[in-house]
Parts: structure tokens; C-alpha cells; sequence
């Protein structure tokens, strides 16, 4: 192992200065809502590509992965770590099996293999902040 470890390139990488650009000028939205409406809008491959991704996702989650994001900004990293595993725990039994949109995922991607998840909501405008703020609260 440490032969390998020795003749690898342990350099980090960073996307190139025009990314960080498009990631500045898109997700610096003011909401999902935004960051979705400023990618369809743009005229390049990059913002094409991330649109078209992103409308495959969960809108709850996303607009989730969203709060995290910001909220980690202000975080110590084991306060962002005990959020994350506050989310992983809210992922699975927060709405309940029924409407867990990891579950549906889970379901379309690996179970049924149809890759078309039925989210709930199917939109972002259906998102209800208070869903999204439930993930938020402790469970413990």
C-alpha cells in the first residue's frame, strides 16, 4: 500500500475557472426555483447538461441538499457531520416508507430498475418549506 500511495498524485484538483464561474453565477440563486430558471436560460453545454440532471431529482431533496449546503457555510465541520447524519436519518424515516424519496429512489434505480422515480412532489414549485425545515430538527 504504501508503494502505491507513494507513486500517487495526491494533488488536489480544481475545476477550471470558467466552472467555478457558471457555479457562482447559477447556484447563487436565491432559491431553487432560480438556480433552475438561470440554468434554462443559459446558452452553454454545462448549464444544459446540470439543467437536464437536476430535473431527474428529487425536488425535496434538492431543495434540501440546498440548506444543507448554506447552513453548512456557517458550520464547525463536526456540527456540518452531525447535520449530515441527522439528514441521512430524516432521509429514511422522516416522511415514512410510503413517502421517503430515498425509498422511491432506492426503488427506481435499484429495486424495479425502471429509472422513473415517482417523486412527491414531482416539482419544485410543489416543495413545501416546512418539509424542508423538518429535516432540519434533531431527532435525537
Amino acid at each position: 500500500v504504501a508503494s502505491v500511495m507513494e507513486r500517487a498524485d495526491l494533488a488536489p484538483v480544481s475545476a477550471p475557472k470558467a466552472t467555478l464561474e457558471r457555479i457562482d453565477r447559477h447556484f447563487g440563486q436565491r432559491d431553487l426555483a432560480a438556480i433552475l430558471d438561470s440554468l434554462a436560460q443559459a446558452d452553454d453545454d454545462w448549464a444544459r447538461d446540470t439543467h437536464a440532471t437536476l430535473l431527474k431529482r428529487s425536488p425535496t431533496m434538492m431543495a434540501v441538499t440546498l440548506e444543507l449546503v448554506r447552513r453548512g457555510r456557517r458550520l464547525g465541520l463536526a456540527d456540518e457531520l452531525r447535520l449530515e447524519r441527522e439528514l441521512v436519518h430524516h432521509a429514511f424515516h422522516l416522511r415514512g416508507a410510503a413517502r421517503s424519496e430515498t425509498v422511491e429512489g432506492i426503488r427506481a434505480l435499484a429495486v424495479d430498475k425502471d429509472h422513473q422515480p415517482r417523486w412527491q412532489p414531482d416539482t419544485v414549485a410543489g416543495v413545501d418549506a416546512a418539509e424542508v425545515a423538518a429535516f432540519f430538527v434533531s431527532p435525537w
